[in-house]
């Protein structure tokens, strides 16, 4: 089969071939999948081009943890999934996966149903952003009829951390240019402001919760009153943790995504209903995989970046 290998450190272009190697074979409680697609995430990246663990995310040269396609064979004890089913998964984050390939095993316990409403490229693109969603918008306690500010709401987890909080019951407040605006108020957003306008961000009235998506941003002063709960998945500084807690944030939080076919299979029912959609940036076949590192190390990428493996699937 075909799969993606990294040379080393380095940029997209000079570290990124495309291999022969042999295809896996699934053991017990695993699956093999024909891929159809796989997501592309900031870490995803940012471990290519340092090539060594980031904490506990593991780094390996066969890159790849989003996957969406087809059971092609069933290892042993595994009673949920059979040859044909059309899955998607979070691969064993943040152990290595290998999914940006022609085949990939995942566990069995990863895997979700895609949902009708989403094509294979979506299904590809969504796990690790959406989860990663769902897992801060889970450690916000955010619930019906609450206040949410999703910092960076065009981004991959962005655009997904809206729709999940308005599938929820919550109001969302959200900040991205204005050439996104309509966009963000599509996903459901009903407060888009301007990340650039002091003025406008100053006005945001206190909220519930704060997703913070994008890296050392602070929410503004104003949205932060008493037992408002900050989630990141970025880094923020000591000083900045310590600067909300000041102003009454609890919890200051940064998560980690975990992989969960259970949640992602809630998911797929929240897709199946119309209420969770996935925007893609742009798609890129396996063999240009480097221009697809590219896009996405851009930052300027609207929803996700997805790589088609095979377009029959």
């Amino acid at each position: 089969m075909r799969s993606a290998k990294y040379s080393g450190p380095g940029s997209a272009a000079d570290v990124i071939s495309i291999v022969e190697t042999d295809t896996p074979t699934p053991g017990p409680g695993e699956v093999l999948l024909r891929v159809g697609a796989a997501g592309l995430n900031p870490v995803d990246v940012k471990i290519r081009a340092a090539a060594h663990d980031f904490g506990v995310i593991r780094y390996t040269d066969r890159p790849g943890w989003d996957v969406a396609g087809v059971v092609a064979e069933v290892g042993a004890d595994v009673a949920d999934w059979e040859r044909g089913d059309r899955v998607h998964a979070l691969a064993a984050f943040p152990d290595a996966a290998h999914t940006l390939a022609e085949y990939a095993v995942v566990s069995a316990a990863d895997l979700a149903p895609i949902p009708s409403t989403w094509s294979t490229a979506q299904a590809g693109a969504a796990p690790l952003a959406v989860l990663t969603a769902w897992q801060a918008l889970d450690a916000a306690g955010v619930s019906d009829g609450q206040r949410v500010l999703v910092l960076g709401g065009a981004g991959g987890v962005g655009h997904l951390a809206i729709q999940l909080a308005v599938a929820r019951g919550a109001e969302v407040v959200t900040t991205g240019s204005p050439a996104k605006h309509e966009l963000l108020r599509s996903w459901g957003a009903t407060e888009v402001v301007d990340y650039r306008d002091g003025k406008a961000l100053a006005a945001i009235a206190p909220v519930d919760a704060v997703i913070v998506t994008v890296d050392g941003t602070l929410p503004p002063r104003g949205a932060v009153q008493q037992g408002t709960s900050v989630i990141t998945i970025t880094g923020l500084t000591a000083a900045q943790s310590a600067q909300l807690s000041d102003w009454g944030a609890t919890p200051v939080q940064r998560i980690l995504v975990h992989a969960d076919g259970a949640e992602l299979t809630e998911i797929a029912t929240l897709a199946e209903a119309g209420k969770v959609t996935v925007h893609l940036d742009s798609s890129f076949p396996l063999d240009q995989l480097a221009a697809a590192e590219e896009r996405v190390e851009t930052g300027r990428a609207t929803g996700k970046v997805a790589v088609v493996v095979d377009r029959a699937i």
